[in-house]
């Protein structure tokens, strides 16, 4: 697939368990985020993107968008 948000997050991200998950409830003391693929921001903040995907420690965050283009590719499963 050639897509410029790809970038070698395979590296760490193929395979993973991940979160359904509201940024406000992270476990980080980070104040934003941003998507691993498009880069778009996570915050608390009503123009950010609020809710996302992340892996269990909550340290890599992707938007809905990019999860739905590569849920398949990456072979994600969701913790429920």
């Amino acid at each position: 697939m050639n897509d410029w948000r790809l970038t070698n997050q395979a590296k760490y991200l193929i395979n993973k368990l991940l979160l359904m998950k509201n940024y406000k409830d992270r476990t980080s003391s980070a104040d934003h985020d941003h998507c691993e693929f498009c880069l778009d921001r996570f915050s608390e903040d009503k123009q950010d993107i609020n809710l996302g995907y992340c892996t269990e420690d909550c340290y890599h965050w992707i938007c809905p968008n990019c999860y739905n283009d590569f849920k398949d590719l990456f072979q994600w499963k969701i913790k429920l």
